[in-house]
């Protein structure tokens, strides 16, 4: 017997709201049932390019459907989260989950009262050299892991660098993190501006972090969105391999000494699946509603990493207080 499909409206005609109705129109158990957005050409544009109804209002999209998908501005995120779960649909909120701590707060109180469920937008999880990874390595002999992303700023923004880019290695870093059942300690870090306000709102243009456990393993977090180059990249360290994932091209290498006292070193290239993230993301996010479950990445997963976006901001102005 075939599922019901489910009713999926959409919040914002921009870039990734694109993307995500798209891949909303290749799943066979998915009816989208409206667009919005805010602009109302823009919701019309896309609404006719992909044949789906547009919604007049946010109102009006609730009605209809069961569940969003918001790709709206981060300082966007709480309003039409909170609209939406009041109108009892589930969320799938594109990341960062909110905008401050006390928005993710409010979102998590609000979706246990009504009863609904809240997939955050972290893409990473879902990427298949990640999968690959974080099922291979040696938790137990881990002693490092480095994070780098990337990406220069193309336009305008309403939120920092730490919102924009490093939150999707903050959430594979408590993921870890609860895999190996071990708690971040003492925070250092340090961020500039570099960018003219009328670009970025006078907000953090790139940041280092330094997140050390209550165990030897530790991480290093760099999220950079200034200069030219485009990098994302994951390398864990443990007692005698290395591994080496390359996000951006989609390989995973591994390196492996052949003796501690020997500099001898095997190199092997990884095998990966080909699948989309975001359409593994949505897949994901469909199912839960079906369901009735929580998703792989919950309201929860993005309060934590607000809480720690939280601490690390917090370094940062500390450090810029002694100049």
């Amino acid at each position: 017997m075939s599922r019901k499909k489910v009713q999926m409206g959409l919040v914002g005609a921009g870039f990734m709201g694109e993307n995500h109705l798209r891949n909303l129109k290749s799943l066979p158990d998915v009816e989208v049932v409206g667009v919005f957005d805010s602009v109302f050409s823009k919701g019309r544009t896309i609404a006719q390019k992909y044949q789906v109804p547009q919604a007049r209002t946010l109102r009006d999209l609730m009605k209809e459907a069961e569940a969003v998908i918001i790709c709206v501005p981060t300082t966007g995120h709480h309003a039409v989260a909170t609209e939406a779960i009041r109108n009892g649909c589930h969320v799938f909120l594109e990341k960062p989950f909110t905008h401050t701590v006390a928005e993710a707060f409010s979102l998590c109180h609000m979706a246990s009262v009504y009863g609904v469920h809240v997939q955050v937008g972290h893409v990473e999880r879902f990427h298949p050299v990640v999968q690959v990874l974080l099922q291979s390595v040696h938790y137990e002999q881990l002693v490092m892991g480095e994070f780098y992303r990337y990406v220069p700023l193309r336009k305008k923004i309403d939120a920092d660098v730490l919102l924009t880019l490093m939150v999707h290695d903050l959430d594979l870093v408590l993921h870890m993190a609860d895999r190996m059942k071990v708690s971040p300690r003492n925070i250092t870090a340090s961020g500039h501006v570099v960018y003219p306000k009328e670009m970025n709102k006078g907000l953090i243009d790139h940041a280092l972090v330094h997140i050390p456990f209550d165990s030897s393993f530790h991480t290093a977090v760099h999220a950079v969105r200034t200069g030219a180059l485009h990098r994302r990249e994951i390398i864990l360290t443990e007692t005698d391999r290395t591994w080496v994932a390359d996000l951006l091209n989609g390989r995973l290498y591994r390196y492996t000494r052949l003796g501690r006292y020997t500099n001898q070193v095997e190199s092997e290239i990884v095998g990966i699946p080909t699948f989309s993230p975001l359409l593994e993301e949505i897949k994901h996010f469909v199912a839960a509603v079906q369901a009735d479950r929580q998703p792989e990445v919950s309201q929860q997963d993005g309060l934590r990493v607000m809480q720690l976006v939280d601490r690390i901001r917090s370094q940062i102005e500390k450090g810029s207080d002694k100049k």
